[in-house]
């Protein structure tokens, strides 16, 4: 697979899952546990070869039927063989099944070998077309078009077989859907091929439907969160999704054609020429978001933390509509998801790859892409992962390479996300110019991917992680010459020379945020603090100059359950983000700004940061004023820290910048 092929990934697991966390440290699921579907597993009919009596004789991979002795039976593929013993995977799970237990057992042709043996037989193009129908029913995608495809050489215009392929006649041609929509000047939108005059007037309808959204009350915001019944929800039909969604139909529109766009940049990097979709279940993947995350964490039995996962079995997507972490969106979730739901198609089983890899590709497209309805920029950085990483490199917290490339799926915690992403990143443009990443000759870090990504395309079987990460490190010094010190000495200093990209814009005094929703002004002759400086969860922050050590700052965080801010909910998010805490002044309701927040002042240690193991990096011991606001959408907490006996001088601040503090919902 040439390097060039690739030159567009350039810039930007609960048990059964792979999962989103935040940037904050919450750990996924077990994928050791996790069970990827084959393409061979698929329904029903088969035709047999062989019957035994020698138990012996089966071995993995072998298609049986077997009879139980104390009654049912199971049709499958084997999947393990130990002894007397073998593990049978059905379409309801995988049995373990002594010799002991089995009254009889026959094997079968698999279905490749079976469509090979019809193949054969297949003389004219109706003999190709029922041969592709027969594909489709045993759920075998690939060998479905092929057989079409070979009807066509036979019969070019034959409507059965184009149809099958997806094409469409216009103007006495068959062509691709897609193509004869561009022929005559339509584009997909919402699940509908619309002219772009159809289009602009379907967009400023639903930008206007937005507006006035944005211009009710926090009771129609929350009824309009609590969507549809299922019951009442159609599936929408992409060219490769059905996408359920219980939110409101405009925003099942929207999600269903951002999928189809994210798509799109998917199999621009991973061309099907070279990475071929042989792991696919069905022609379309599956995508399920709920109207709110309270709803998600209901049916899905998930906390806080988790944005959305993968089903590595069913190979689909579930998500919910609504914030994630500071900054994130349901638009993120989806495509980090998404990537995983990928990966299903073009790798055999993701239990076979390190768990860096497979989750850094995640971030690298989900977090790290501008996300739009109809396309999709990748190579952009992810700024709440960046700035976590360069945090992690400035105090000491970060995990060096050795030890990455070694930590197992179970102890992958969201910290190392943003470690995994980087080496990445870090691959693809080496010590070049984000313009130029790999496809230059100098870039060796691009020569040290390409030969990693052939070696990934062949991994079978349970994840060695010392071995692979001994591989790792011996492409590193194969193409670069360096120690792997060296070469981590080299990455590290490139990382925090990247950009951190600003989430608001800062006008003098002022600054406002359309992403987060709200305005805040820095007292008079403070600082913004740049935001590679900001602690884990602040969005912005200012400090004062002089010998005075006082800090302004606001955090965001989604609001789980879109419910009122509570004095318990305000008091938990105190126990999140600071530690050893004293109460001064207990927690209250005050109007700030004719704002209603929760406000207390106390001394304590702030969290500046998680560690390997979601350990609280603390900072000195200091006195905390902090204001909590709740929109039906976002928790707030506006924060002024100072020394103890600075109090009585510095508590002016606070007010003003309580007082100024604005939610622009």
């Amino acid at each position: 697979m040439p390097l060039y092929r690739l030159s567009n990934i350039t810039r930007g697991l609960t048990p059964l899952f792979l999962c989103l966390v935040c940037a904050g440290g919450f750990a996924g699921g077990d994928l050791g546990n996790l069970h990827a579907q084959s393409s061979n597993t698929g329904p029903t009919t088969f035709e047999s070869f062989t019957v035994s009596d020698d138990f012996s004789a089966l071995k993995v991979g072998d298609r049986v039927r077997v009879v139980l002795r104390r009654g049912g039976r199971y049709e499958g593929e084997i999947v393990e063989k130990s002894g007397d013993s073998i593990s049978v995977k059905h379409k309801f799970g995988t049995a373990k099944l002594s010799r002991q237990d089995l009254l009889e057992w026959e094997r079968f042709k698999t279905i490749p070998e079976q469509y090979e043996d019809r193949a054969a037989d297949c003389k004219t193009a109706t003999d190709w077309c029922d041969l592709g129908d027969w594909a489709v029913e045993q759920g075998e995608v690939e060998l479905s078009r092929s057989a079409y495809r070979e009807a066509t050489k036979i019969q070019s215009n034959n409507a059965r077989a184009r149809k099958a392929l997806g094409e469409v006649e216009h103007d006495g041609k068959w062509m691709p859907l897609e193509d004869a929509m561009a022929a005559q000047g339509k584009q997909l939108y919402g699940g509908e091929w619309l002219t772009p005059d159809e289009i602009a007037e379907r967009e400023e309808a639903d930008s206007a439907a937005r507006r006035a959204e944005s211009l009710k009350g926090r009771d129609a915001y929350v009824v309009k969160l609590r969507g549809r019944a299922w019951a009442e929800v159609e599936p929408i039909l992409t060219t490769n999704y059905v996408v359920y969604c219980n939110s409101t139909e405009e925003n099942a529109r929207y999600y269903a054609d951002v999928m189809e766009a994210l798509y799109k940049a998917y199999d621009k990097v991973f061309i099907e020429k070279f990475w071929p979709r042989k792991f696919r279940k069905s022609p379309r993947s599956d995508v399920y978001i709920h109207a709110n995350h309270q709803q998600f964490m209901d049916w899905t039995g998930n906390g806080p933390g988790i944005g959305g996962f993968y089903n590595l079995l069913r190979q689909d997507v579930t998500g919910y509509h609504g914030s994630f972490g500071s900054t994130g969106s349901t638009e993120e979730v989806l495509a980090h998801e998404g990537t995983h739901q990928f990966e299903g198609m073009i790798f055999k089983d993701l239990r076979f790859l390190p768990i860096w890899f497979v989750e850094g590709l995640a971030v690298y497209f989900g977090d790290g892409s501008k996300i739009g309805r109809r396309k999709v920029e990748i190579n952009q950085i992810p700024r709440d992962r960046l700035v976590g990483l360069q945090q992690a490199i400035e105090d000491g917290s970060y995990c060096d390479l050795r030890k990455l490339l070694r930590v197992p799926q179970q102890r992958f915690s969201g910290f190392f996300y943003g470690h995994a992403w980087g080496i990445l990143y870090w691959c693809i443009y080496g010590n070049q110019a984000p313009v130029k990443a790999w496809t230059t000759k100098e870039n060796t870090g691009g020569k040290v991917l390409e030969d990693w990504l052939y070696h990934v395309q062949e991994m079978d079987g349970m994840c060695n992680y010392e071995k692979e990460a001994q591989f790792f490190e011996g492409l590193i010094t194969k193409h670069t010459g360096l120690s792997i010190d060296e070469w981590e000495e080299e990455y590290k200093n490139w990382i925090l020379k990247l950009p951190v990209e600003e989430i608001g814009r800062k006008r003098g005094r002022e600054f406002s945020s359309e992403a987060i929703k709200l305005e805040i002004t820095k007292p008079a002759g403070w600082r913004w603090e740049k935001s590679g400086s900001l602690y884990s969860d602040e969005v912005v922050a200012s400090t004062s100059t002089g010998s005075k050590k006082r800090r302004a700052s606001t955090y965001a965080w989604p609001n789980w359950q879109h419910a009122e801010l509570s004095e318990d909910y305000a008091r938990s998010l105190v126990g999140n983000i600071f530690r050893d805490v004293k109460f001064v002044d207990e927690l209250q309701e005050r109007q700030m700004g004719g704002n209603p927040m929760m406000v207390a002042v106390f001394d304590g240690k702030r969290v500046i940061g998680l560690g390997e193991n979601n350990t609280p990096q603390l900072g000195e011991e200091r006195r905390f004023a902090v204001g909590f606001f709740g929109s039906p959408d976002k928790i707030y907490g506006n924060v002024l820290e100072c020394e103890s006996s600075d109090w009585e001088s510095a508590e002016k601040f606070f007010e003003e910048y309580t007082e100024k503090f604005k939610y622009t919902g």
